[in-house]
């Protein structure tokens, strides 16, 4: 049997237990599931899974999957909830507790939605339209569990903290956020996820921003050579919004992380700054896509690599500017850090522009570290090891200082590239 014929039987079995867990009547259910039957397992024929390799995934077990989560310990002064503060972990039921297990106090300008108004994938649809949602998307969509769905409102800013950690074989979890943020409004998220055993989390996020809102994002994913990791995200932003995301990823066996962000009628901002840190056996694989569908955008993004071991990284990072998006303002940068002959750096930035009025840029370097910044370092009598984690230390820093301190906190993070916490704001 080929790997493929492995792959797609595996999908299939996995499909008949998720069905079996949702709970549905028999013909409701069949109905539902009638197009997932028909999803077909990606290969390396298709340029976007070139170099992703879904084994770590395919070595689950899908008649021993589970929920089970642990208590992650969360920072001191984070898990304690303030007036525009709220710290939330997932359970092993699929949903979202204050750190001391009680249901979570909403603050002002925090709101949780109806029910009938946290359909999955309604943000996404409106962001991707015409096109295929991505692998992660759509298992997180068949995965039993409630969505968090929150409206934000008010020009002050709340701050959201949502931490997932898992330490048992076998553990599936596929939380879905969905979050509205009004005209104006302001929301600091931060996430925290980490899997210390053979497991998968598949996260899905989808923002819809109002006119002049601003919602920034900070995810820390890191996880041990048999956890899978398959997050994406759908952000749909309305004129003058500004969209920041900055991410860290390190340690999992597979992560595959994919933003994809629309900026409706264009005049709107948005930030994307990654870090994947990918050692041992890790494939840290990053495939992100901005549209433009109006003028006067603006995009910023840098992601930052650095592979050493056997570790590969994977760039590929899309941006979409058509005839409506003139006087689009987009750069996009991909560095590179090498420092192994085993290691591999795979990177693809990605113009599509018809618009004639643009200042786009792009652009992607891979290096390794130079001798004579070591050797600068070593004559001033620091060893040639710690010389280089500094250097490793300082490529990464332009990413690591845009986190907020909610972030930074964690002691995951401090082990990573040994940074010390900074005094609480």
């Amino acid at each position: 049997m080929s790997n493929a014929t492995q792959s797609q039987s595996w999908l299939d079995t996995l499909l008949q237990v998720l069905a079996q867990r949702s709970g549905q009547p028999a013909g409701q259910r069949a109905a539902q599931w009638a197009g997932a039957r028909d999803w077909c397992w990606p290969t390396p024929r298709n340029e976007a899974w070139r170099f992703t390799d879904l084994r770590c995934l395919t070595q689950l077990d899908p008649a021993r999957l589970h929920t089970r989560t642990a208590a992650p310990p969360w920072p001191h002064g984070l898990s304690q909830g303030s007036s525009r503060h709220v710290a939330l972990q997932l359970d092993g039921h699929g949903h979202w507790r204050a750190p001391q297990g009680e249901t979570p106090f909403w603050p002002h300008g925090l709101m949780p939605l109806p029910t009938e108004e946290t359909t999955p994938g309604q943000v996404a649809r409106t962001v991707i339209s015409s096109e295929t949602l991505p692998l992660g998307a759509q298992l997180n969509g068949v995965t039993p569990g409630p969505p968090l769905a929150l409206q934000v409102s008010g020009a002050d800013p709340v701050h959201l903290a949502l931490a997932i950690q898992m330490e048992q074989a076998q553990a599936w979890l596929a939380p879905r956020v969905l979050l509205v943020l009004q005209p104006g409004a302001r929301l600091c998220l931060s996430w925290h996820v980490a899997a210390t055993a053979q497991a998968a989390v598949l996260p899905m996020v989808e923002a819809r921003l109002g006119t002049g809102a601003q919602l920034e994002e900070a995810a820390i994913a890191w996880g041990c050579p048999g956890a899978t990791f398959l997050g994406s995200s759908f952000v749909h932003q309305s004129p003058r919004s500004v969209y920041r995301r900055t991410n860290v990823t390190w340690g999992w066996g597979l992560s595959r992380d994919e933003p994809f962000i629309r900026q409706a009628q264009g005049q709107a901002e948005t930030h994307l700054h990654g870090l994947a840190v990918a050692r041992g056996r890790s494939l840290l694989d990053t495939h992100s896509t901005v549209f433009f569908d109006g003028p006067a955008g603006q995009l910023r993004q840098c992601h930052q690599a650095l592979a050493d071991g056997r570790g590969h990284s994977v760039f590929n990072g899309r941006v979409v500017v058509p005839r409506v998006a003139q006087q689009t303002d987009a750069s996009q940068l991909s560095r590179n850090l090498l420092l192994s002959t085993r290691a591999r750096i795979d990177t693809k930035p990605q113009l599509e522009i018809v618009a004639d009025d643009v200042q786009c840029t792009h652009g992607a370097t891979v290096s390794c570290l130079q001798d004579d910044e070591l050797f600068y370092l070593q004559s001033r009598g620091i060893g040639r090891e710690q010389a280089s984690r500094l250097l490793q230390r300082g490529f990464c820093e332009d990413v690591l200082q845009r986190l907020p301190w909610a972030a930074l906190a964690w002691s995951s993070l401090q082990r990573l590239l040994e940074i010390p916490v900074p005094d609480q704001p």
